[in-house]
């Protein structure tokens, strides 16, 4: 792909108010940003509930210039060494436009107009209405979640049957749903893929407990490996076995997840309450 040039920065372009710009390298990150890619906006903040140390950049394109985010990854990285305090993820407008009328969280206030570092129409995106949004999510955390429960009951299912193969997919529609439905929540935007390993890594910066579900010891990883393995094996009939002992396993760790994932959107929900009622205080 041939990366499209940003426009210039201007001062109009800029939001003068936030702080961070008076940090000269911030400045100079940004008019590398802008240069390497047509971002269309570039947020900086602090989540609001995660225990992250570092702050997060949000960068986001137009679709009509770049259709593959991905594709911007590697010119970011460069423009990116040398900045570990910082980091960043790349977005389509649109998509955080989407978001925000269904009520995120997480852009919400990722987005606010404090935050916009920089802005190439010089306006900044509509956060949505607060009192609206807690109903919003708390509709979409649940219908995630609820879809999860239906998978979790066919586990259930399967098993009584001695259908562990089939017991073994269904658990891994569990951890897959339910770790998409708390990235959505925390993070804005879940992770396309159907591996339970690369969501773990995902969602780490963010929800530690949930990135370290499975641990890093030659059992855990032989188990996680097995519950990613479950879903290639359903869907393409290869050679794919797996244990009562393994299965058992499995179920512990899916009562861990809800309880972890119940934990975390509770947490969030509370955040988002005394933030508003700070607010009017």
């Amino acid at each position: 792909m041939k990366v499209m040039k940003g426009t210039i920065m201007r001062g109009k372009s800029l939001n003068q108010n936030h702080g961070e710009l008076k940090d000269e390298k911030i400045v100079r990150l940004l008019k590398d940003i802008t240069a390497a890619v047509p971002a269309q906006y570039i947020y900086l903040h602090r989540h609001f509930f995660a225990d992250k140390a570092a702050q997060e950049m949000l960068i986001m394109v137009s679709f009509k210039h770049v259709r593959i985010l991905n594709e911007l990854t590697p010119v970011l990285n460069i423009v990116f060494n040398g900045h570990m305090e910082l980091s960043y993820r790349i977005f389509h407008v649109h998509e955080v436009e989407q978001a925000l009328l269904e009520g995120s969280l997480f852009f919400h206030y990722a987005v606010a107009a404090q935050n916009c570092l920089f802005s190439k129409s010089g306006r900044y995106l509509n956060g949505g209405a607060p009192q609206l949004i807690a109903d919003q999510v708390s509709a979409a955390y649940r219908y995630g979640i609820d879809k999860a429960n239906k998978f979790l009951s066919g586990a259930t299912f399967y098993f009584k049957q001695q259908n562990f193969e089939y017991c073994a997919f269904m658990l891994h529609q569990v951890f897959d749903l339910m770790y998409r439905a708390i990235e959505i929540l925390v993070m804005g935007k879940d992770k396309k893929t159907h591996r339970i390993k690369i969501h773990q890594l995902y969602i780490k910066p963010y929800v530690k407990p949930l990135a370290e579900l499975f641990s890093h010891s030659e059992e855990e990883d032989g188990l996680l490996h097995l519950l990613d393995e479950a879903y290639l094996a359903v869907r393409y009939e290869n050679n794919y076995q797996i244990g009562e002992t393994e299965l058992v396993r499995l179920f512990e760790k899916v009562d861990l997840l809800y309880v972890l994932a119940e934990q975390v959107y509770q947490g969030m929900m509370n955040s988002h309450f005394d933030r508003q009622v700070i607010k009017f205080l």
